[in-house]
């Protein structure tokens, strides 16, 4: 599986440099910030719920079957929200 670490370093500079553009003359959210916060969410989302269950586990605890599952969820819509920021990125491009 890809990591989409360097992407998503290249999504946060680019959203930190359209925040810096002043708000008056800020053009309404384009298809591309639209699917970059929307992969920045999954990533956030999936991000807490491996922590949560590694900090489960680190308690002693074991997660059951619908635990890993949802996290394999989490890690698909993650890493589909992704791909769909890369396409539409580039297509903006």
């Amino acid at each position: 599986m890809r990591s989409i670490r360097p992407f998503a370093a290249g999504a946060l500079a680019l959203l930190a440099f359209s925040a810096a553009a002043p708000a008056a003359h800020a053009a309404p959210p384009t298809n591309c910030d639209k699917a970059l916060a929307a992969a920045q969410k999954a990533e956030r989302s999936y991000d807490d719920m491996k922590a949560d269950l590694l900090r489960s586990i680190a308690d002693g605890g074991h997660p059951d079957a619908s635990q890993r599952r949802a996290l394999q969820q989490a890690e698909s819509l993650r890493n589909s929200t992704a791909t769909e920021a890369e396409h539409v990125c580039a297509g903006a491009s």
